[in-house]
């Protein structure tokens, strides 16, 4: 096909008599030396592409735009025209594949420690003795100035609060008095501290004097040090080339709080809203609590983009993020890029204003679209599973796809469908926040109060033990210690030589026999629906079976068996 060129004539046509645009303005000498005009990208309409009218532009690929000025005007004198064509480079999106990365192993860190103990030393690493002592130092001040009396309490007793706060979460009784009733009492508590001890240091629990608030101080700075002391230990966390991702976690609050937010969809919505990065299984390296304005964020990309920049700052160079739609933006991907981390994250359609996809209505189930921009540096994948999902990435692409199995409507029944790499690097690497929400939630401390500086104080604590307990469990296999052995189940302490490797002198475990539970088989189909002895009788088991049908977790007490 023959190039399509702009002449002379027709880029002055473009310029009306008042324009000032590149010399050819009413002041201007003849004498001047003419430049050509820049061609401003809004010029080119995409959907005239049909049209049989010469636009003067050749489409050299998707991204480039050529102007030949070769041609002379007869009513104008030039001097110093240019002969060759002057490319002007467009950033645009192709149906092209992109080349993305092989993606980092799962691991949080190297492997440093040479003694593990027991999980509760783990602990003290997010609180550390100095908290205490600073915990009963402060606790005895309020309870001086409000109650006027002392209340003599030490660093022990505050670490009993701790504990018999823990174990609440853990043992959930209807109301907090009945640990103390006699007949049904938690001895573990019980004879740890009192009833009235208990709620009365609960309820004087301090971290810093309130009567002399520091300058420039944030509104949480009546918890600032607890809140410091776990997430300095969270920094500590060593950390490799990795994968990371970025959710945000609420920490439940009814009452009154500051800047207090409601979340849409969260299994707690109500309460503060922090930003959370964690390893992808759950281990949380950074957070930070949204404050409105006051959060230290640079919000020049928006507050989504500014929360990953602000915590991406504590991950290695070449490490992979993943996060939700509400941060993904297009200039987010590209300055974490400039900094050498590749992203990947679902964004919402209004936000991609010059990617344009085919209409939803046009994909089937397992259907994918791949648009890849001309710098090869961002791919965007719209894929239809049961809705039409869209992709922004900086590090995979669609291939190698996979075979996923998903329910089909129309032909009700699960079939197989291509699924691209980039939803399966997203699902195994953005579910690290829900996993930190599920371990807190199991055995989070759900107390009633008024006082939202003691409720996230606790929040802060169960967070403690949880990524305590995960720092123990991932330094325990990495010494080659089996998860189901004595030595994790009886926390005992383990010491390494230093001068020579793990696999010395740890004897390994002998390799325990898999118990295989054989299922009956299912029943072929004629028998299923004969209508004969599907009746339900009284048998002598305690639960139901689980149901032999394929790919079905239900449990059932239907007798009927391929012997029937």
């Amino acid at each position: 096909m023959r190039p399509k060129t702009i002449t002379e004539c027709d880029i002055l046509s473009f310029l009306s008599d008042e324009s000032e645009i590149d010399g050819f303005s009413d002041d201007s000498d003849a004498d001047k030396t003419w430049q050509p005009p820049v061609i401003n990208k809004n010029t080119v309409d995409d959907e005239d592409e049909d049209e049989e009218e010469d636009t003067g532009f050749e489409q050299v690929s998707d991204h480039e735009i050529i102007v030949d000025t070769s041609k002379s005007l007869p009513n104008l004198q030039l001097h110093d025209q240019p002969q060759t064509p002057i490319i002007v480079t467009i950033t645009g999106w192709a149906p092209v594949p992109f080349n993305g990365i092989q993606l980092p192993d799962q691991q949080y860190g190297p492997h440093a420690f040479k003694v593990i103990e027991s999980a509760s030393s783990y602990i003290k690493k997010y609180l550390p003795d100095s908290h205490f002592d600073e915990a009963a130092l402060f606790t005895n001040m309020y309870a001086m100035s409000k109650l006027g009396k002392e209340l003599k309490t030490c660093a022990n007793e505050i670490k009993v609060l701790y504990g018999a706060h823990a174990m609440i979460g853990i043992i959930k009784y209807p109301r907090i008095h009945m640990y103390w009733q006699r007949g049904i009492q938690f001895d573990l508590i019980a004879q740890a501290i009192t009833r009235d001890r208990f709620f009365l240091l609960r309820s004087c629990l301090h971290f810093v004097d309130i009567n002399n608030r520091p300058p420039q101080a944030d509104r949480f700075w009546k918890i600032k040090p607890i809140i410091d002391s776990v997430r300095n230990a969270c920094l500590s966390i060593p950390r490799n080339i990795s994968c990371f991702s970025i959710d945000e976690q609420m920490i439940p609050f009814l009452g009154r709080i500051p800047y207090r937010q409601y979340v849409r969809n969260k299994p707690r919505p109500v309460g503060l809203k922090n930003f959370v990065l964690t390893t992808s299984k759950g281990l949380v390296l950074d957070f930070e609590i949204y404050q409105g304005e006051n959060t230290p964020l640079d919000r020049s990309l928006g507050l989504g983009p500014a929360v990953v920049l602000r915590l991406a700052k504590t991950i290695p160079e070449n490490s992979v993020l993943f996060f939700d739609r509400y941060f993904t933006t297009i200039p987010l991907l590209d300055r974490l890029n400039a900094i050498n981390i590749k992203a990947t994250g679902t964004i919402m359609n209004n936000r991609l204003k010059n990617v344009h996809f085919s209409e939803n209505k046009k994909f089937k189930q397992g259907k994918w679209e791949e648009l890849t921009r001309s710098d090869n540096q961002i791919v965007a994948i719209k894929w239809k599973d049961s809705k039409c999902v869209t992709v922004l990435s900086t590090a995979t692409g669609v291939e190698p796809h996979t075979m996923v199995t998903r329910w089909s409507k129309s032909e009700k029944k699960y079939i197989e469908v291509p699924c691209p790499s980039v939803i399966k690097t997203y699902n195994q690497n953005m579910g690290g926040v829900d996993v930190c929400d599920q371990q807190l939630e199991a055995y989070r401390t759900w107390i009633k109060t008024k006082k939202w500086t003691l409720k996230v104080a606790l929040h802060f604590i169960d967070l403690s033990i949880v990524n305590a307990w995960m720092e123990y469990r991932q330094d325990s296999l990495n010494m080659g210690i089996k998860k189901n052995s004595a030595s994790i189940k009886n926390k005992r302490p383990l010491t390494v030589d230093s001068s020579s490797s793990s696999e010395d002198n740890i004897e390994p475990t002998e390799p325990q026999q898999k118990i295989q539970n054989y299922r009956t088989p299912f029943p072929p189909e004629h028998k299923t629906k004969d209508k004969y002895e599907h009746w339900p009788i009284v048998d002598d088991l305690k639960t139901a079976r689980n149901c032999r049908n394929k790919k079905c977790k239900s449990r059932t007490r239907c007798s009927k068996t391929e012997e029937a």
